[in-house]
């Protein structure tokens, strides 16, 4: 006899962090219109068993690291590009954290606490998100401006990088005001035990269909269509303008630049510009399965159906994807940033 792996106690709410849909709260009288419970392939189980337990562990490790690359960011703050990994790693502690408090109610139950919580932290996840995704995408624009200048000069110095992350976020703020009048915390009567439950669910004035596209074609263009796009295009414009013939045309223009000094620039230059390469890839690799999923689930629902465990089982895995980029940017920052290694090794000294 096969071994039945559930998810969760009922396996009526499989998702790990709940798609904003009806309801957010995975216990009855909630339902996020999924086939019957028999219809479960065995693969399926055990990939949601697997992201199950995967979840927490990546984005635990995920949260250490971001704490630990703000704490170095902080201490070495001198150019603009520190400043924008600076915002970046606190946009990607608070999408964390937020993230966290929407998948807890599988690990502790859906508390009160967690309940009344849940559409706070489902529009503060799309705020940080946001923030997140155009702080790489201005940080990159304003690497390409640097490198495609004719002379090496600075065109960005951390107090107006600081005014830039600021309005960043004030845009992300905007873009999600949606959200926050989206999802209410409710009591509702289960009609299989008539008992009362208290839920997160969508409020009237945003269950309409016409609100429902709107917006989620809004999303798609602010995290998927513009934002990639831009990514590649940068991508390929920072690959070209950092070949080393180019960057020595550049510091060619400073006088009294000797050859040892003018190849440390050139090697500073290089590896930050391949640390932003490296982190749009990253992104980019990381958020298309997801996006794409939920994308073809939208317009074509015969071939990817959002009521099947197919649907479920892949964008649990696509979520424990999403979240392990994360787990990796104190690795790139540390491989790809001689300030941030020595402050870090720094650090380390300090508390030995």
């Amino acid at each position: 006899m096969k071994a039945i792996l559930d998810l969760h106690p009922s396996s009526q709410f499989p998702f790990l962090v709940p798609p904003l849909r009806d309801c957010l709260t995975a216990t009855p009288p909630c339902t996020m219109g999924l086939g019957p419970k028999n219809e479960t392939a065995y693969w399926n189980e055990i990939s949601d068993y697997f992201c199950f337990l995967a979840l927490p562990v990546i984005v635990s490790f995920a949260f250490l690291t971001e704490v630990m690359s703000v704490l170095v960011l902080a201490r070495q703050v001198r150019q603009s590009l520190d400043t924008y990994l600076l915002g970046l790693s606190l946009a990607t502690l608070l999408l964390l954290t937020c993230s966290a408090l929407l998948a807890a109610q599988h690990y502790a139950g859906p508390h009160w606490i967690l309940v009344h919580a849940q559409p706070y932290a489902a529009s503060c996840r799309d705020w940080f998100w946001y923030s997140g995704i155009w702080l790489l995408v201005m940080m990159s624009f304003e690497r390409v401006l640097t490198v495609s200048a004719s002379r090496a000069s600075t065109l960005c110095s951390s107090a107006q990088a600081a005014v830039v992350v600021v309005m960043v976020f004030a845009v992300g703020l905007v873009s999600s005001l949606p959200r926050f009048w989206e999802y209410q915390a409710v009591t509702a009567v289960d009609p299989a035990t008539n008992l009362t439950k208290l839920v997160a669910e969508k409020t009237v004035s945003t269950a309409t269909e016409e609100y429902n596209i709107m917006y989620f074609w809004y999303v798609k263009a602010v995290t998927l269509f513009v934002p990639f796009l831009m990514m590649l295009l940068m991508s390929v414009a920072l690959a070209c303008r950092t070949r080393r013939s180019v960057l020595t045309k550049r510091y060619m223009c400073i006088k009294h630049t000797s050859g040892l000094t003018l190849n440390r620039k050139i090697k500073e230059e290089a590896s930050l510009s391949h640390l932003l390469i490296l982190l749009m890839s990253l992104y980019m690799f990381c958020s298309v399965p997801g996006g794409t999923i939920e994308l073809v689930a939208h317009l074509a629902p015969a071939w990817v159906d959002p009521s099947s465990r197919f649907y479920v089982s892949f964008y649990n895995l696509f979520t424990v994807v999403f979240f392990f980029q994360f787990a990796l940017h104190l690795i790139i920052y540390f491989c790809f940033n001689k300030q941030f290694r020595i402050t870090l090794l720094a650090l380390f000294c300090c508390c030995c």
